[in-house]
């Protein structure tokens, strides 16, 4: 399978140097060697990751024993998946029994969940259809949003989002709802498929009329790399933004240019970019959450970077760096993506990812 034009693209969202704008964490040889910050790093007030049993089986990995490991961490939030081809994989059929093992789990170590749902949710191909719908209908690439290009499929979207809403809004561990992932944005790593805005409007209008008690809506965005494109970027954010509680952006610092064997990073119009945007929320009296900061290598032609044991485009140092960056940005969340690297660098008797998350846990918050 290649992926390299998707990876190359994924979320065209990414963070990285820009030492005239953030000297501590990025500048010259921090870039290198960041352990002098270990006594002065610090973190936003929640730290959390996006755990998915679909990464697990790409990985090997056992999901329930991987899980439990990870929560074992003490992260503040967890971030999960209701992947439609997982719980209703048949048109009759619903299965929440894994989903429920999950909450129950976060519950039991008082850990707050963020419950995304919907068509497309995180981890590759992300648009998780079962196959009884692929089967039917039209859920390929095209021009137009592919809800209004296969109205039954979105149909069948809505229902399924209020099956699950319905299933499991009165689990206590569940805080925030995610509203599709990136929904806005035509990215090749979803199959050139995107959704319109009147859509994700009429999905989180019924999430949040099932809503119960302080629970919230959370929507996802992506920027462009290396510099936001503020003609696609913008009208993303503005749809976000008039219709969530909290707003999150991907954030990754260093991924492959292709086959060239360079790396991209972003300019730094792209974190004044990040920036403003905070600003905009926190003024907007919204939560500016940071939904994927890169803690796991990000490599060409690999769906998982797993055949070595390091990789120059993610390190603990690099996250540890990118943490504390994004807390003086004020972003209240910043949710880590890679904690299936973690665990399984952990069981290759690699401590140092797993250790420096616990390090990043323990830094005074901003």
């Amino acid at each position: 399978m290649t992926l390299l034009p998707s990876r190359s693209t994924r979320r065209n969202l990414l963070l990285a140097s820009a030492a005239s704008l953030f000297p501590l964490a990025f500048q010259g040889s921090a870039r290198a060697n960041l352990t002098p910050m270990l006594n002065r790093s610090k973190r936003p007030p929640y730290v959390g990751t996006t755990f998915s049993q679909l990464q697990c089986s790409y990985m090997g990995l056992d999901v329930r024993k991987t899980f439990q490991e990870i929560c074992k961490l003490g992260l503040d939030r967890i971030r999960l998946c209701a992947y439609w081809n997982e719980i209703q994989p048949q048109e009759n059929q619903l299965n929440f029994s894994q989903l429920d093992w999950f909450l129950e789990q976060c519950h039991d170590r008082n850990i707050d969940v963020v419950l995304a749902v919907g068509m497309k949710v995180p981890r590759w191909p992300e648009f998780h259809f079962p196959q009884w719908v692929s089967d039917r209908y039209e859920t390929g690439a095209g021009n137009q949003p592919l809800d209004q290009r296969s109205p039954a499929v979105a149909e069948l979207a809505l229902n399924f989002v209020n099956a699950v809403v319905n299933h499991c809004r009165y689990a206590p561990a569940i805080k925030y709802w995610q509203v599709e992932n990136e929904p806005f944005t035509q990215l090749e790593i979803a199959g050139g498929r995107f959704l319109s805005p009147e859509f994700v409007s009429r999905e989180v209008a019924l999430v949040r009329s099932r809503l119960w008690g302080q629970q919230r809506i959370f929507l996802t965005n992506a920027i462009h790399l290396p510099s936001p494109k503020r003609e696609e970027d913008e009208p993303a954010f503005l749809n976000s933004l008039v219709t969530g509680d909290a707003i999150g952006f991907n954030v990754y610092t260093k991924v492959p240019a292709g086959n060239s064997g360079a790396y991209l990073e972003p300019t730094p119009e792209f974190w004044q970019q990040l920036q403003q945007w905070q600003n905009r929320i926190q003024a907007s009296n919204r939560e500016a959450w940071i939904a994927e900061a890169q803690a796991e290598p990000w490599e060409p032609q690999k769906l998982v970077a797993m055949d070595q044991p390091h990789y120059p485009s993610a390190t603990p140092n690099r996250m540890r760096s990118l943490v504390h960056t994004l807390a003086t940005m004020n972003y209240n969340t910043v949710l880590l993506w890679g904690c299936e690297y973690w665990y399984w660098q952990r069981l290759n008797n690699r401590n140092l990812w797993w250790w420096t998350v616990q390090q990043i846990l323990q830094s005074p918050k901003v």
